[in-house]
């Protein structure tokens, strides 16, 4: 018998309304305490009073019945209104007649271990929560849809497969069970390793999806990259002067542009300097560079090629280009005025350069990072028993074989150790 938990699932603060949420055995009996009259029927809102120790709140009651409930367990929300005050009252009602404070994640951990959803639903849910774009939004709820999911358990099942046909014969060889050959595992491991493959190689658009791109503006002093930043913002963010050594830190600032968001770093103008802040300065706006994922390297001088030491991408601006009243021949730029704004051209670049595999039409994209860890550990052992295939013993093809089954099954938990399981859903919010 579970105990029956009580939160607040929307956000807390001021708001017109907020949800209070239990679920447990005993979370219509503790409703019932509290609330009058009861919804007759499960998923049906039902206005009343919730008598709580100073006063009565009038709101609204919904109760869910196991196992057809979020949790899989009975449901009770009460939605009333947002004033802190309120929310701590109704909770403390729901105490005192027998509820317990839930833990951070621990309705959605509920959910996980009553098998209504998996750890890549889990981390769906997360995403969902934590999206800033659409892009990301999108591929939060493909992983709460499960669309991961199913591609990882449809490989888990090809492994099986596999791992069945060669364990047979060796676990029952009196049986008269014809053994695979050495070509069909191969053959058949090799087209595992390809989709696992294909699902990393999506990582790339789906880091974008999910954090969006960081970008460096780095320079000489008073190229105008300070200027760069607040036309791209579309707000003065950064200081902007005619002195020498004006940008002193990096300033770190994001915008959403389509689908996706961009992250951009304005620093400190780079040239030899005596000033002690200033260096300090220039060795952030360095390690703000190799950080990056792009760099736009800024120029006000169409005859400047300097090449920023990096090993990342860098795309060349031309800045200030207003003050020139004969275009010069800048091929290898992208020539702009931050002063009149005009810096479309910048973010179609960078969204081109790293969104042309069409973030939007993607069906699945590996967004996390302890998913792409698994795929990549799968994606080893696969390797190795495709290596084991050709120079050793079926038993030393099988065992690496069943390693990527239980690798894969770490994403969606049916091989994930209570310690990955804990640490993902101690990231949820309380009430949810």
């Amino acid at each position: 018998m579970s105990n029956t938990i009580v939160a607040l699932s929307t956000a807390r603060g001021k708001s017109a309304i907020a949800v209070v949420r239990m679920s447990g055995d005993g979370a219509l009996d503790v409703a019932k305490k509290v609330f009058s009259p009861m919804p007759e029927q499960p998923n049906f809102l039902k206005v009343g009073n919730l008598q709580t120790a100073n006063f009565v709140e009038h709101a609204m009651c919904v109760w869910f019945k196991a196992p057809h409930s979020y949790t899989g367990e009975d449901m009770v929300e009460f939605h009333c209104h947002g004033g802190l005050a309120v929310v701590q009252a109704v909770i403390e009602a729901c105490l005192a007649n027998g509820a317990v404070p839930a833990q951070n994640g621990e309705f959605s951990k509920r959910a996980f271990i009553n098998g209504k959803q998996n750890l890549t639903n889990a981390e769906g849910i997360i995403e969902m929560i934590e999206a800033e774009t659409v892009s990301a939004a999108k591929a939060g709820a493909n992983l709460l849809e499960n669309k991961l999911g199913k591609k990882i358990v449809a490989l888990q099942d090809e492994l099986l497969d596999l791992v069945s046909a060669g364990e047979v014969p060796l676990d029952y060889p009196e049986e008269d069970v014809e053994l695979p050959t050495i070509a069909q595992i191969k053959h058949t491991l090799a087209e595992i390793g390809d989709k696992l493959d294909q699902l990393i190689r999506t990582s790339t658009l789906g880091k974008v999806a999910r954090y969006g791109i960081d970008v460096a503006i780095v320079g000489a002093p008073n190229v105008g990259k300070s200027s760069l930043l607040n036309a791209l913002l579309n707000e003065d963010r950064a200081i902007v002067s005619d002195i020498c050594g004006t940008t002193r830190d990096t300033l770190k600032e994001s915008v959403g542009y389509k689908d996706i968001k961009f992250n951009f770093v304005d620093t400190a103008g780079i040239r030899k300097t005596d000033n002690t802040i200033e260096q300090e300065g220039i060795k952030r706006a360095i390690a703000a560079a190799n950080s990056a994922d792009v760099v736009l390297n800024v120029t006000d001088n169409p005859a400047d090629r300097t090449v920023f030491p990096t090993v990342k991408p860098q795309i060349r601006v031309f800045n200030k280009c207003d003050l020139f009243a004969e275009m010069p021949c800048c091929d290898d730029s992208l020539v702009i005025s931050a002063k009149s704004g005009d810096v479309e051209i910048v973010k179609q670049t960078l969204y081109d350069m790293f969104c042309a595999g069409d973030i939007q039409g993607a069906d699945v994209l590996v967004t996390n990072e302890r998913h792409l860890s698994c795929l990549k550990q799968a994606r080893l052992r696969v390797d190795e028993a495709l290596a084991a295939a050709e120079t050793t013993t079926l038993d030393i093809v099988i065992s690496a074989t069943k390693q990527a089954w239980e690798t894969l099954g770490e994403i969606t938990g049916t091989q994930a150790s209570e310690d990955i399981i804990d640490r993902i859903y101690s990231k949820f919010c309380l009430g949810k």
